[in-house]
């Protein structure tokens, strides 16, 4: 029969990994971060603002820029929430008055140390966990539990750090959690 310990251990690793599972559908389908746009004179949607160091400067947009096409579609301004582009995974813009395409990918060395390493650190721990629980399984020592709960609050910080700058509350909620 399992102890008590090992039945928490387990739900705790089930749970980190259905957030983390959520975070890759975060980082996968919020990509553009960082750029603030607003109606022009004619009906335009223009970038107004650039943030420093974000998805958006990293992906070459710039102050300025009119948007054409999002994903290989024509923009809906009616879409726009905020001020703030979502879900854009390919955008065309003109820039000089020439047309300019921009490809947003998950896989960029700008989201490696943002998302990339901090998942790998999170599986490392994962396995620790697993391990842990494995080995746990006939001593029953509550010092196995102390351990997998900083493993998974230290990886799940990590990995909540670099997401939650894409401006998700819940992850920065999390973050914070898991650093005290």
């Amino acid at each position: 029969m399992k102890s008590r310990t090992n039945k928490i251990s387990v739900l705790l690793v089930v749970i980190s990994l259905l957030y983390v599972i959520y975070l890759t559908y975060i980082s996968n389908n919020n990509l553009l971060v960082g750029a603030t746009v607003s109606k022009g004179k004619n009906g335009d949607v223009v970038i107004t603002n650039v943030d420093e160091y974000s998805m958006a400067s990293y992906s070459g947009i710039e102050k300025g820029d009119i948007v054409k096409r999002i994903n290989n579609q024509k923009i809906n301004t009616k879409e726009i929430k905020m001020n703030k582009l979502k879900n854009v995974s390919s955008m065309v813009v003109e820039r000089n008055g020439k047309d300019v395409e921009l490809k947003l990918t998950l896989f960029n060395d700008k989201n490696f140390s943002t998302y990339l390493i901090p998942l790998m650190f999170y599986i490392v721990c994962l396995f620790c966990c697993l391990f842990i629980i494995k080995i746990n399984e006939s001593k029953d020592l509550p010092s196995a539990l102390v351990l997998i709960i900083f493993l998974l609050s230290a990886s799940i910080a990590y990995i909540s750090a670099g997401v939650s700058v894409k401006g998700d509350i819940l992850c920065r909620c999390i973050m914070v959690v898991t650093l005290i």
